[in-house]
């Protein structure tokens, strides 16, 4: 396996994947992991890097990958299959998946999708295809909350013509629940949904799993980020069931200027951590 311009933090497993032998590219010398073992490692400009890699790989005859590429395919169909009830739950309260499932239908191929939040915005991470570069941006390893606003302001102004959505879990809009302000000043489409499970999921569930109880994970259940954009001008829904959440987010990208969609989600969710892959 090649990683390359990414560290080997817990979002890869701190580097031990099993048998898998990994190279590791980076942009530093200082960037190369040094806590693991590795198969081979290169650091410098990764474009040249890669670039070479490439012409190395045309030298030969090619290897026959048909067989493995077709079982990734098949994998990837399997695990896409075994998502389908997730996405389509009809339960109350609402699944985060299914808000997924709704937002999955409207995006374009294009769109820019920004996640800030735990639990709410790691199932982005699993259930949102990338089909271009500079099309979902994250918190980071560091898990800096309150980046999302202003992420998508940016992505709005130097993209006006292209679908912008902010998904915030209800603890990280806390953080930055000021600059929807200057989402509405700027007039800047941006199409906010808010996955309003009362706690501090990220935090709770893995407390609960591991220690048997959870401490400072607690949010105020149902508060109204909806009114809030409302109030300083834009347009603010609250969906409290999964048959509220198709036409609400029809309405919010057809708005003229920022929408907030506003769901209460079942605090009771957890997301499966089941790897450290996930």
């Amino acid at each position: 396996m090649v990683v390359a311009g990414t560290p080997l933090d817990f979002r890869l497993g701190f580097g031990s994947l099993g048998d898998a032998r990994v190279v590791h590219l980076a942009d530093a010398p200082e960037g190369v992991a040094g806590h693991v073992e590795l198969a081979g490692s290169a650091a410098g400009d990764l474009a040249r890097l890669l670039a070479g890699l490439a012409d190395a790989a045309a030298v030969g005859p090619r290897p026959d990958h048909d067989g493995w590429l077709e079982r990734l395919r098949g994998d990837e169909r399997s695990r896409r299959e075994a998502e389908r009830p997730a996405l389509e739950a009809d339960t109350s309260p609402v699944k985060p998946s299914r808000v997924y499932g709704e937002l999955l239908r409207r995006l374009d191929r294009d769109a820019v999708v920004i996640g800030d939040g735990g639990d709410f915005v790691s199932y982005a991470g699993k259930l949102v295809d990338t089909f271009e570069p500079g099309c979902f941006l994250d918190p980071g390893p560091y898990g800096c909350l309150g980046m999302g606003p202003g992420y998508a302001l940016a992505a709005a102004l130097a993209h006006p013509d292209r679908q912008v959505v902010l998904l915030l879990g209800d603890g990280a809009a806390g953080f930055a629940l000021g600059d929807l302000d200057t989402l509405v000043r700027f007039g800047a489409r941006v199409v906010a949904v808010v996955g309003n499970n009362g706690i501090w999921g990220l935090e709770k569930h893995p407390m609960r799993m591991v220690y048997g109880y959870d401490v400072a994970a607690e949010l105020r259940p149902g508060t109204r980020y909806d009114l809030v954009l409302e109030a300083l001008g834009g347009h603010g829904e609250l969906v409290t069931g999964p048959g509220e959440l198709g036409p609400a987010l029809d309405r919010a990208f057809a708005a003229d200027g920022p929408a907030l969609v506003n769901v209460l989600t079942d605090p009771e969710d957890a997301y499966p951590r089941s790897s450290n892959l996930a």
